[in-house]
């Protein structure tokens, strides 16, 4: 009766280990479709606003009356070879999570330009459904 006794407790809490294994953050993700705004199609106040801080590093979101704006820049940079990619957009039942990332295009030098070239400020807007949720940026 013991041993029996034992075996319960033992299998009982395996299926609670699992079960609690398998009701984890990455269940509830559900990927979220966007679109990659570019200037024309941004409303104008997050234009203005993305204006404003794309001399610096930023983070923010914007929703409007239809649609949630996710906007990531990189501040100025004295090269013109780079770009800004979704590495991963999804919801949970807590918050909306994003990772992006700033690339160098392959196969151009990895030095500054030379004084007096151009720079760019490269930043990323992206445009979703509305949805009511905290932003998290550099999901993991």
């Amino acid at each position: 009766m013991k041993k029996l006794l034992m075996l319960v407790l033992t299998l009982g809490t395996m299926f609670f280990i699992v079960g609690c294994n398998g009701d984890n953050q990455e269940s509830k993700k559900k990927s979220i479709d966007f679109t990659v705004c570019d200037e024309s199609r941004m409303p104008n106040e997050l234009l203005e606003i993305v204006n404003e801080k794309k001399e610096k590093i930023f983070k923010l979101s914007y929703i409007n009356d239809n649609y949630l704006y996710i906007a990531v820049g990189y501040g100025e940079r004295n090269r013109q070879d780079f770009s800004v990619i979704v590495e991963d957009l999804y919801v949970t039942d807590n918050a909306i999570y994003v990772d992006t990332e700033l690339y160098m295009k392959e196969n151009t030098p990895t030095d500054s330009l030379a004084e007096g070239g151009a720079s760019m400020y490269p930043y990323i807007v992206i445009k979703c459904e509305k949805i009511d949720l905290p932003v998290v940026f550099d999901a993991d």
